[in-house]
């Protein structure tokens, strides 16, 4: 992982793997999209429109996650990075939206953000229209943008049009845990939808283009997976205080490393805030401080017994 810049104090990282679907768009661009709609330029030159073409697509695609992450900021969340990698890019939050609504703007923001950027570049195609290379520039730009819109606009969770939807079924119900449950049905489906089709395409004769919807289907559906499970997680914990969970202070200071005191807890925080803050920082172990005095600790293995399912007692020929 290689970290480029800061915007707005968010550290924008880029994915070894995004070289490589960099180098594939590259190739794909000089091999075909530059050479149909340019064929009088040069092996070089064409080269050269390619790899534009194929970074300002990560640019619009870095201008779409921004948007999200720009947004959660106004909204009180916490951004831990912008992650650009082989999928397109992703806008790490440290913690889910507060509301639906909050929910909802942050989610709209990115498809918003890339019909405006397919706007803007097939206007600005139609004002240097005596400009070839500029016209097939800005026309793959337009499309690119318009196609990414509509795509996160599909209803499967973590899809921005799943999370749209999980804003609409958690401000119906008033229940997160189930609201991401069925977005992430949802988006799991659409996930099995892309595999199928890709291997249609595959059979059909177009193996990259077929075996890249595969790809895509099966991050989704994994991705899908996660948020589901991690939404189960964060009912459980939410029920739960730290105060029924820590290992008081008379048998864990020395096990405590004195800058963990920086990451602490409060005794009546809920465990999924403190599992939020134990795998956002990557630490063992979290500071228990009340009213500033160091109570106890709470560590991953203490979080780990709460979740864990219960053994199943046996009653004759099967468990109850």
């Amino acid at each position: 992982m290689l970290q480029m810049f800061r915007v707005a104090g968010i550290p924008v990282r880029v994915d070894f793997s995004w070289l490589f679907v960099f180098a594939l768009i590259s190739w794909s661009l000089a091999s075909g999209f530059v050479p149909h709609v340019l064929p009088e330029l040069t092996p070089v030159a064409t080269w050269l429109h390619a790899v534009a073409a194929a970074a300002l697509l990560f640019v619009s695609v870095f201008l779409h996650e921004l948007s999200h992450s720009l947004v959660a900021l106004r909204q009180g969340v916490g951004v831990l990075e912008i992650r650009l990698h082989v999928f397109g890019g992703t806008s790490e939050l440290e913690t889910e939206p507060p509301t639906p609504r909050a929910e909802f703007v942050i989610a709209v923001v990115g498809p918003l953000t890339s019909f405006v950027l397919a706007g803007l570049c097939y206007g600005l195609g139609r004002t240097v229209a005596g400009l070839p290379w500029a016209v097939a520039l800005t026309g793959f730009l337009a499309a690119v943008n318009l196609v990414v819109g509509l795509f996160n606009l599909v209803p499967g969770f973590p899809l921005d049009g799943g999370r749209l939807l999980r804003a609409a079924l958690w401000g119906w119900s008033g229940q997160l845990g189930w609201a991401t449950r069925w977005a992430s049905r949802m988006g799991s489906l659409f996930a099995f939808t892309l595999v199928a089709l890709g291997l249609a395409r595959a059979l059909g004769g177009e193996l990259v283009g077929g075996l890249w919807f595969v790809l895509i289907g099966v991050f989704l559906h994994q991705a899908a997976r996660s948020s589901a499970e991690l939404g189960r997680l964060r009912e459980r914990l939410e029920r739960v205080r730290v105060s029924d969970v820590m290992t008081p202070l008379a048998t864990t200071l020395d096990a405590l490393a004195a800058h963990q005191l920086d990451d602490a807890v409060t005794p009546g925080a809920s465990a999924w805030e403190a599992y939020t803050k134990l795998s956002r920082r990557g630490v063992a172990h979290l500071a228990v401080l009340e009213r500033g005095r160091l109570v106890g600790v709470v560590s991953r293995r203490d979080l780990q017994r709460v979740v864990a399912p219960e053994p199943k007692p046996a009653v004759g020929h099967r468990a109850a």
